[in-house]
C-alpha cells in the first residue's frame, strides 16, 4: 500500500516539475511517508523515476489486456482497444505526460534503457493487436509497428488537446474520431 501511494505521489511531482526538479522530500511529503521509506523503497530519484514509469505502463497493458473479449469481431475489438488507450490515458495522464514528454539527458543511462523498454513493449503489444487484424484479413498490409507507434501518437495528441481544453472535446468524441479516421486508413 505505501508503495503505491509513493509510486502515485512520485506521477505527480514528476508531471509537474519534471525528473530533474523533482525533489525527493517533496514525493515524502505527499505520499505522507518518511524520507526514509521513501529511500527504502527506492534507492534513488532515478530508480523511482523509473519504477513509477515501468510500473504504472505495465499496469495499463494488463488492464487493457483484460478490457479485451477475444471473441469478438476484429472491428470491434480494435475499437475497444482506442476507447481503452484513451480512456487510460486519461485517467493516468501524469503517468502519460511523464512517459511520452520527460525523457531526457541526465537521467541514468540504466533506468532510461528500462523506460525504454516498456516503452516498447507498449508499442509492441498494439502492433500484436493490429498484426491478429492483418491475420484475419481485416486490416490493409503494412508495418504493424509503424502504425502501432502512429496510433500512440495520434492518442497522445487528441487526449493532450482534450486536457488542456476541458469541455471543448469529449472522451467519446476522441474514441469515435479516432476510430473513424484508423479504421478508414487501416481497415479494408
Amino acid at each position: 500500500m505505501k508503495r503505491k501511494k509513493i509510486l502515485e505521489a512520485a506521477a505527480y511531482i514528476f508531471s509537474k516539475k519534471g525528473f530533474h526538479q523533482a525533489r525527493m522530500d517533496e514525493i515524502a511529503a505527499l505520499a505522507e511517508v518518511a524520507k526514509g521509506t521513501l529511500y527504502y523503497n527506492f534507492s534513488s530519484k532515478s530508480m523511482l523515476f523509473s519504477a513509477t514509469v515501468t510500473e504504472g505502463l505495465e499496469s495499463i497493458i494488463e488492464q487493457i489486456t483484460e478490457n479485451l473479449d477475444s471473441d469478438r469481431p476484429f472491428k470491434e475489438h480494435f475499437r475497444t482497444l482506442i476507447e481503452n488507450i484513451i480512456a487510460l490515458y486519461l485517467k493516468n495522464n501524469r503517468l502519460a505526460k511523464i512517459l511520452l514528454n520527460e525523457l531526457s539527458a541526465g537521467i541514468d543511462s540504466k533506468v532510461l534503457a528500462e523506460i525504454e523498454s516498456v516503452q516498447n513493449r507498449f508499442i509492441s503489444f498494439i502492433a500484436e493487436l493490429l498484426d491478429k487484424g492483418q491475420e484475419s484479413g481485416v486490416l490493409k498490409t503494412m508495418d504493424v509497428r509503424t502504425a502501432s507507434i502512429a496510433v500512440v501518437g495520434q492518442v497522445d495528441s487528441l487526449c493532450k488537446y482534450h486536457l488542456r481544453n476541458p469541455g471543448k472535446i469529449s472522451k467519446d468524441q476522441i474514441a469515435e474520431t479516432l476510430y473513424n479516421i484508423l479504421s478508414t486508413g487501416l481497415l479494408k
